[in-house]
């Protein structure tokens, strides 16, 4: 600022916020002031560092401050504040507790004496005076009575039998029944009876009926037959006057129980009532005697100033800073940067989800590698094309005859006249790929190089071809023969079916029935085919041609595609049962591929070059010396 003209923040009155484009909200119910109370609490607090030191119930305090004495001064008076505050706050706890606790036990001696007046009202108004031997009297009547009716019952039942026999239904003749045969009085008036027939029997065998004697014994029969009736009837008569009076008393019997267990029930229902409420006294007595004691002893130990804290060791004024510790600074910044840097090289390494060499693509892939493509030089991409012909980029070329011999080799058994190249999204190279694969074959065998790629061609753009001419559109709509579509290049002994126009539906051309018979006439004229097809992830073209294909070449970019395309690409081909040859990594960079353990072949050849090139100097070098 020049001198003499005054700082905006100092001018009166001016808020720098006023220059925002903005105005910030406004606070509800206006401005709060800073509380200056607050500011030194908060300026307190940033210098104070408490920490346990462990193992032990000790607790160290320091205080950072400019001034040595006001840090050992303010340590000393926190450690005092502390034990002060603990001394207070227990005071405060202990008095809040007597309180809540006298206030508890006038609760709990009202409730108290509240029960213990409705278990004395119970007891009179249920005239009880011993709960317990009240309810014995009738357990011992119930006891008593279920013995006499079972006794009873006992009696009731052998004399409902004898009642059955004299009186049933099912009855014979009375002197049959075994209660009036075993009775000792029917007994002896049979025996009479029997000696009275045994004197008229042996009478009768001496004197005629009418005899006095016969007319006297057969009375004495009589008589003693008209005894043992009336007997018999006595007998039965009692049978029956005691089978009615056993009866009677069951009934009694069973009456006079189901009186006593009612008055058992009436009892019971008394004294649980009554057990209820002395329960109850009892649970009040004994809260009320619990709080009345804790009471009296907090009252008694509320005066002593007892503290679990106290001052070890007073603080003592530093004589030299603690901070800054400008060593220990720089090496936690340089171990915390080298950790930060192998961390992140580190998750990069394993977040990395491309194919970078050649052993990645059996372990991510899991099919064989037929050759790593170099990448091309700045001069040589303008011809990628034919870069297989280029004397400067012999790595590349040297790359792609070793893809052609694989490709040789695979099929001495069955050969592979048909060759798809295709790969998972545009831009991994498959194009150049074919194309160069395509001339290296051709320094061999017949080949023909096809456009299957019908709706981004590019082997006529770089080729340099006419485009107007028919190509293999034009065969499959029939417009144009076969002679007419293939273009044939001498320089490079290549025959080639380009796409001309690019068809409205080019999935529709490749209908299986035509486009079969065509390539069923290529195989019959060509040693080697060479279809350059649609990416898979974006259309379905490369999948309907690979059905017309003996192998399938696939195209890797280097560190550019990740696996999961990769795999993505490959699931739309097993379906067609076509073998695939194999995986090729393009457009490798050396350096890279070889940080990764992969050696290419530019490091080859360039050594290769550097050693002819010393070798040429030498030369020279020793001619002029001659």
């Amino acid at each position: 600022v020049p001198s003499g003209l005054p700082v905006l923040s100092d001018l009166p009155g001016f808020d720098w916020r006023s220059l925002m484009p903005f105005k910030p909200p406004e606070t509800p119910g206006g401005p709060v002031k800073p509380d200056p109370r607050e500011r030194q609490i908060t300026s307190y607090l940033s210098g104070l560092t408490i920490a346990p030191i462990g193992g032990t119930q000790l607790v160290r305090i320091h205080y950072d401050s400019p001034d040595p004495r006001l840090a050992a001064n303010s340590a000393d008076a926190h450690a005092g504040a502390y034990i002060e505050n603990i001394l207070e706050s227990r005071l405060s706890v202990t008095q809040s507790a007597s309180r809540w606790m006298a206030k508890r036990v006038d609760e709990l001696r009202s409730k108290l004496q509240e029960s213990e007046a409705a278990l004395q009202a119970y007891r009179e108004q249920e005239k009880l005076i011993d709960a317990g031997g009240v309810q014995s009297l009738p357990t011992l009547r119930i006891n008593d009575l279920t013995a006499r009716l079972v006794d009873a019952r006992r009696r009731l039942s052998s004399a409902r039998i004898a009642y059955l026999q004299v009186y049933g239904e099912s009855s014979g003749s009375i002197e049959s029944v075994p209660a009036i045969l075993l009775n000792s009085a029917v007994q002896q008036f049979r025996q009479v009876q029997a000696q009275s027939e045994q004197k008229v029997a042996e009478l009768a065998k001496r004197y005629g009926p009418k005899h006095p004697k016969m007319i006297a014994a057969r009375s004495e029969l009589a008589e003693a037959t008209e005894n043992l009736d009336a007997q018999q009837r006595a007998v039965s008569g009692g049978i029956l006057a005691e089978y009615r009076a056993g009866q009677s008393e069951v009934s009694a019997l069973e009456r006079e129980l189901d009186a006593a267990k009612q008055e058992y029930q009436e009892v019971s229902r008394k004294g649980a009532g009554l057990d209820e409420l002395q329960r109850e006294v009892e649970t009040n007595r004994q809260l009320y005697e619990l709080f009345y004691s804790r009471m009296r002893e907090t009252a008694q130990t509320g005066d002593l100033d007892s503290v679990n804290a106290r001052i070890v060791q007073a603080a003592v004024v530093p004589t030299v800073p603690i901070r800054p510790q400008k060593k220990a600074a720089v090496m936690m910044a340089f171990a915390f940067s080298l950790a930060a840097g192998i961390a992140a090289a580190f998750l990069l390494e394993q977040l990395s989800n491309t194919i970078r060499s050649s052993s990645e693509v059996e372990d991510k892939i899991g099919l064989p590698l037929l050759g790593s493509v170099p990448m091309l030089s700045s001069r040589a991409s303008k011809q990628a094309a034919t870069a297989v012909l280029a004397e400067h980029e012999k790595g590349f070329g040297e790359a792609i005859r070793t893809i052609r011999t694989g490709l040789s080799l695979s099929d001495l058994d069955d050969p592979n006249k048909v060759i798809l190249v295709t790969s998972s999204i545009v831009g991994e190279g498959k194009s150049t790929v074919a194309m160069n694969l395509a001339l290296a074959f051709a320094k061999v065998e017949r080949v023909l190089l096809l456009d299957g790629d019908m709706r981004r061609p590019s082997i006529a753009r770089e080729l340099n071809l006419d485009r107007s001419t028919p190509g293999l559109p034009e065969l499959l709509a029939s417009k144009a023969n076969l002679n007419k579509c293939i273009t044939f290049r001498d320089d490079f002994n290549l025959e080639i079916l380009k796409t001309g126009t690019v068809p409205l539906d080019p999935l529709e051309m490749l209908a299986p029935l035509r486009f079969s018979k065509i390539m069923n006439t290529l195989r019959t004229t060509y040693d080697r085919i060479i279809i350059d097809s649609p990416p898979l992830l974006h259309v379905s073209d490369a999948a309907v041609l690979s059905t017309h294909a003996d192998s399938i070449v696939y195209v890797v970019k280097f560190d550019s595609t990740s696996t999961q395309q990769v795999k993505a690409g490959l699931q739309k081909l097993p379906r067609h049962h076509v073998p695939i040859a194999g995986i090729v990594l393009n457009q490798v960079d050396s350096r890279k591929a070889e940080s990764y353990g992969d050696h290419s072949y530019d490091g080859y050849y360039e050594d290769t070059e550097a050693g002819a090139k010393k070798e040429r100097r030498i030369r020279h070098a020793t001619a002029a010396s001659l």
